[in-house]
């Protein structure tokens, strides 16, 4: 057997030590056991070794670090003070509920039947109208797909968003002017209440994802637009023309993002789509990884740089980026987005087909 160099310190006390070791005399496991690797390999080492000491010594340490990280393991993580037992406990925790509690007020058709969609009646023609529901539904779809790290999904659930609150703004300018006719006619004694219904609808929600609230959010500020809007109309304060145009215009724009979320959710939820993920677009991806580039691409357009690389997220993402090494990460401010439309198209149309 060969002797080790004789330049290493034989005695037990003479091991390597390092800042970041988890012992408080700084032992360096992974220095030992490079100095020791020739009684490492051996398996059954000869005590006569000078080293054999510092080998011994080794073993304990690895022994005694194992033993610690079991015991971390059994506390959960928790505090060294917490008993195994008491830290059990936090997997006994149940998921948060909200126990159906909550509900939705609306006073108004016109919000109702935005949240209740429409669908075309067996045997006869027309087109559906996507209602609240089912939008709701459509978001929880693409934010589960943001948990594949799907960009796509990142991509249009910011910007389903941003219409959001683009229509929200366009709204509450529309209460802000019924709101002002209606303070004017207080101001010079005529003091009007807003309209409200004998018995408003109650809606049970209990969404299962945030976007859902985001949705009856937008519609309960609809109905309040409506019955502030009538509430002029009534009054004489606008006339019946100009309150139609205006409910109407806050119905198109609520229909716009509604029926642009289940667009969306449709095309991303098809079967050679739902693997997609920003691992697609890396170099040493396969060929089946660029086709469902390529697809959606052609069929949603390309996607901004910022939202690809997670600098712009959405308000709620399932996205949790160690799915990628940091080598992968790094790449991703060098890949090319926009891609061949030649390619592009024909993998659309595979899929359309």
């Amino acid at each position: 057997m060969d002797t080790p160099s004789v330049n290493v310190d034989p005695s037990v006390d003479a091991f390597a030590r390092s800042s970041a070791s988890p012992f408080v005399d700084g032992y360096d496991l992974e220095a030992e056991r490079a100095v020791l690797a020739h009684l490492i390999a051996a398996g059954d080492p000869d005590p006569a070794d000078p080293l054999f000491g510092r080998y011994q010594l080794l073993l304990e340490r690895e022994e005694a670090l194992d033993q610690r990280q079991q015991e971390h393991a059994l506390r959960l993580g928790s505090d060294p003070l917490v008993r195994p037992h008491e830290a059990q406990e936090i997997a006994r925790i149940g998921q948060l509920t909200s126990e159906g509690g909550d509900r939705m007020r609306l006073h108004t058709r016109d919000a109702m039947r935005l949240f209740l969609g429409r669908s075309v009646a067996p045997g006869e023609q027309g087109h559906a109208m996507a209602g609240g529901r089912r939008v709701a539904a459509a978001l929880r779809a693409l934010w589960s797909l943001s948990g594949n790290d799907n960009p796509y999904a990142d991509w249009k659930l910011v910007e389903i968003a941003d219409r959001i609150t683009g229509i929200r703004g366009a709204n509450e300018l529309e209460q802000q002017h019924a709101r002002q006719l209606l303070d004017a006619a207080r101001e010079k004694g005529l003091d009007f209440s807003v309209l409200q219904s004998r018995e408003p609808a109650q809606v049970s929600l209990g969404f299962g994802s945030p976007y859902g609230y985001m949705i009856v959010m937008m519609l309960v500020e609809i109905d309040w637009l409506v019955r502030l809007v009538r509430s002029a109309v009534l009054r004489d304060l606008m006339t019946s023309g100009e309150g139609a145009r205006r409910i109407g215009s806050a119905r198109h724009r609520c229909l716009s993002v509604f029926h642009f979320a289940v667009h969306c959710q449709r095309v991303l939820s098809q079967p050679e789509l739902l693997p997609l993920s920003r691992a697609d677009f890396l170099p040493n991806a396969d060929a089946a990884a660029s086709q469902r580039v390529e697809a959606a691409r052609a069929l949603l357009g390309v996607i901004p740089r910022d939202v690809f690389t997670g600098a712009r997220e959405p308000r709620h993402s399932r996205r949790r980026v160690s799915r990628l090494s940091d080598a992968e990460l790094r790449l991703l401010d060098s890949v090319s987005l926009s891609g061949d439309d030649a390619l592009a198209n024909a993998a659309a149309n595979a899929l359309v087909q």
